[in-house]
Order: C-alpha cells, then sequence, then structure tokens
C-alpha cells in the first residue's frame, strides 16, 4: 500500500492539478490571519470549513489527475479495484492531514490568538479539520468523472452541495422534520460544535463528530463497494 500511496503522489504532482486547491486553503488561511488578535475557536471554526471546501476540490481534482488507460493499467497490476480505489482515498486522507496539522500549528506559532490555546483545544480542533476535510474528499468520491461524465455538472453539483452542507441549519428551519439532518453532510453541526466547544457539554461535542464519522463511514463504504465493482468489471 505505501507503494501505491507513493505513486499516487507523484503521479498527482506531475499533474499539477492540485496547485489550485492547495493554493487556494493556503492563501485563505493566510488572510485570516493578516490581522491578530483573533478568537480561538471562531477562527478555527471558519478554517475548519475552508478545509471542508478546498478537500472536495482536491478530492475531485485528484480523482480526475489520472488518465482512464493508466488508471486500469494500475487496477490489472494490483489485481484489485478495491485495492487501488482505498490507496487513493488513503492519499487524500494523508494530504488532508498534512494539510490539517498546518492549519492548526500556524496560527499557534504566530501568535495569532488572543489566548493561549492549550492541548485540549488542540486536540478538538485537529479533529474537527480532519472529520470535515474527510467529510470534502467522501462527497467528491462520487462526483468524479467515472461517476458523472460531465464537468461541469459534477462542480454544479460539488458547489450545491457545499452551499447546503454549510447552511444546513438555514435548510432545515425551510424543511422542518429529521431529513435534513439525516441526508446533508453534517458540516454545520461540527461547526457549530466547534465555535460553542467552550461551553458544550462533552456529550454534545462528541455527538456532533460521531454524526460526521458515521456518514463518512457510510459514504466511503458503499463508494469502495460500488466502484470497485464497477472498476473491476471494466479491466475485464
Amino acid at each position: 500500500m505505501k507503494a501505491l500511496i507513493a505513486y499516487f503522489l507523484r503521479s498527482y504532482s506531475v499533474s499539477q492539478r492540485y496547485f489550485g486547491p492547495l493554493a487556494g486553503i493556503i492563501i485563505a488561511v493566510l488572510i485570516l490571519y493578516s490581522y491578530k488578535p483573533n478568537p480561538v475557536m471562531n477562527s478555527y471554526a471558519a478554517t475548519a470549513v475552508l478545509l471542508f471546501i478546498a478537500c472536495a476540490w482536491l478530492g475531485l481534482s485528484f480523482l480526475n489527475h489520472e488518465h482512464a488507460v493508466q488508471k486500469q493499467v494500475v487496477i490489472v497490476q494490483l489485481r484489485s479495484a478495491r485495492r487501488y480505489s482505498i490507496g487513493g482515498f488513503l492519499t487524500l486522507i494523508l494530504i488532508t492531514l498534512l494539510l490539517d496539522l498546518f492549519i492548526v500549528i500556524f496560527p499557534v506559532v504566530t501568535g495569532r490568538f488572543n489566548e493561549p490555546v492549550g492541548v485540549e483545544r488542540i486536540i478538538l480542533v485537529f479533529t474537527g479539520h480532519a472529520l470535515l476535510g474527510i467529510l470534502g474528499i467522501a462527497i467528491s468520491l462520487y462526483l468524479q468523472s467515472s461517476w458523472v461524465s460531465r464537468t461541469s455538472y459534477a462542480a454544479g453539483l460539488m458547489l450545491i452541495t457545499i452551499i447546503l452542507s454549510i447552511g444546513g441549519s438555514k435548510v432545515a428551519e425551510l424543511i422542518p422534520g429529521p431529513v435534513v439532518p439525516v441526508l446533508l453532510p453534517p458540516v454545520f453541526p461540527v461547526m457549530d460544535a466547534m465555535m460553542n466547544a467552550d461551553d458544550l457539554p462533552v456529550s454534545s461535542l462528541l455527538g456532533a463528530y460521531a454524526h460526521a464519522l458515521v456518514y463518512i463511514i457510510l459514504l466511503v463504504g458503499f463508494y469502495l463497494y460500488r466502484s470497485g465493482r464497477m472498476d473491476y468489471n471494466k479491466t475485464t
């Protein structure tokens, strides 16, 4: 698996499709912290949402960077379409965690906050950023070219999903009932939990994080099952 991840990183870096999403998130973070001091949890809640958007974009560019023939050759060499999909997903998680580390540590070492952060908050925000970043990746899995053939459709669906996810509370007000909280990616619950982490009980905080984790597991699990069969059939 290490060799497969190394291959993906090399292939993706050569394609240079990483530049847009990586430059976008780094510039956005630098602009956010261009003035100081900043409130700790509100700032981290904002950067977590930025990471969600960037990772959705990053995932889409990564999943579409490889030529179809090259992809089929790699799957044949691996003798497992599912292993190929897992390798790609793990590569995206690695990139996400590196971005997560930068976003969490940068304002601390540069003194951008109005108060000490503390180890507990660092763990909390690192986990929150990781969940939203991986959630963005999980959504992009279903919008890659092998699932949505037209790039314009995929971009449009991505934009709509991002907007609805961030504005989840407003959508829930317009459509009462459990449907919206269950179907929409839980970006707003995690963002809200991070913003109010100092006042919320631990159970509410863990509940918001667990909601995101379950959503990710369901999305990724179905993707690995379905795409593995699709890709394998294409190569046989």
